[in-house]
Formats: structure tokens, C-alpha cells, sequence
């Protein structure tokens, strides 16, 4: 069940599961993508499970990657030239106008939906703002650092971020060539800012340097 409701106090969760389980429910396997047509009615999306791409469909043989969702995350449905892709086995609430309305007038489920949303809005600024930096490498270095935030798990070494990272995956999220992003991860490395291990990146930082 999704984070949405389980964080909550029980009267309000039954309130809040018995709404959302009137909404449809979108399945996704690994490489999937739903697009605007595939979720009509839907007003918000609840991811319930899994690991989503928020991305511009490929122009020109690129796409823009601009945002990733896991299970609890809130977001708008994909507008025409948008898609969003699972990296891993994935569920979806498509939430309609009618169960919006409703859920907004529980308090508890409003202010998670707001936080959810605003957490989305500085994911997305923080994106937006790496492009200040001309310098691939250091574009990189900070797109993982907010994936280290965002998602990562404190080790003893580090902070572990165990999402699917593909060399492509990370250049369209950093405006780069696949190539650029092979040459800037083994500068990181040498440098011994991360270590990889498959697509799961070991970052030397403290955990209270990503609260900033």
C-alpha cells in the first residue's frame, strides 16, 4: 500500500484506501511506458510501487529525462510529448478528478499530497539549476549527489544510491552524450568521489553534507 496511506493515523487510512481503491490502476513492467492517452482521466498519478522515468518523448533520436519517481511519489499525469517509463516492475494509482476532490478534503491526505508535490517542484528546480555548470563531469557529479539525497542509503562507506543507472539514463538527465558520461564517471572514479558496482554508485560523502 502506498505510502500515502500508511504513514496516517488507521480511521483516516481506511478513509483514504477505500477512495483510492475506486481509482484505476495502471501495471507496468520493466521498459513499459505509459503516455497521456494511456491514463485519460486521470487528475494525479500515486505511484504505489517501483521506479519511474518522467521524461520528454525523444526528439531527434534524444530524450530529456525530467525527474524519477518511486513508490509514494505524487505526480501529474504526462502531458502529450511526455512519457513515463519503469525501470523496475511498477504500479500506478490514476487518481480522477472525483477522487482528488475527495481525498483533498481529508486534511491529513491534502498535506501529504501537497508535500509530495512540492518535493516534486524542487526535485525538478534542483534539475534545472545543475545546467548552470558547463562542465559535464560537474553536472554529473551533482545529479548524483541529489540522487544520493533523494534515494540513497547510508553504508558505512558512504551513500549508496541502488537505482538502475544506465551511462544513457544519466546523460539524459544531464544533457549529455552516453559517451560524456563514460568519460566523466571514470574521472569521478579516479578522483574517488564514487565507486560503481553494476548500475549502483557508492558516493564518498557524508550523509550530512546531502541535508544542505
Amino acid at each position: 500500500m502506498s505510502h500515502l496511506v500508511t504513514t496516517l493515523e488507521p480511521i483516516e487510512r481506511h478513509q483514504i484506501a477505500r477512495l483510492l481503491a475506486k481509482c484505476p490502476t495502471v501495471a507496468l513492467r520493466v521498459g513499459d511506458i505509459c503516455a497521456h492517452d494511456d491514463v485519460p482521466n486521470a487528475s494525479l498519478l500515486l505511484v504505489e510501487e517501483g521506479i519511474l522515468v518522467v521524461a520528454s518523448a525523444p526528439r531527434a533520436t534524444r530524450r530529456m529525462v525530467l525527474a524519477l519517481a518511486v513508490d509514494g511519489g505524487v505526480l501529474a499525469p504526462p502531458r502529450p510529448g511526455e512519457q513515463l517509463t519503469a525501470l523496475a516492475d511498477s504500479a500506478l494509482i490514476a487518481i480522477t478528478a472525483e477522487a482528488r476532490r475527495a481525498l483533498l478534503e481529508v486534511p491529513a491526505a491534502a498535506e501529504a499530497i501537497f508535500g509530495a508535490l512540492v518535493s516534486a517542484l524542487w526535485e525538478r528546480q534542483e534539475s534545472l539549476a545543475q545546467f548552470a555548470n558547463v562542465a559535464h563531469a560537474e553536472r554529473l557529479r551533482e545529479k548524483l549527489v541529489q540522487l544520493a539525497r533523494l534515494h540513497g542509503r547510508v553504508v558505512p562507506e558512504g551513500v549508496r544510491v541502488d537505482l538502475p543507472l544506465t551511462h544513457e539514463l544519466l546523460g539524459q538527465s544531464v544533457g549529455s552524450a552516453r559517451e560524456t558520461v563514460t568519460s566523466a564517471i571514470g574521472a569521478l572514479e579516479r578522483e574517488g568521489f564514487l565507486v560503481r558496482n553494476g548500475r549502483s554508485y557508492l558516493l564518498a560523502v557524508s550523509p550530512a553534507s546531502l541535508a544542505t
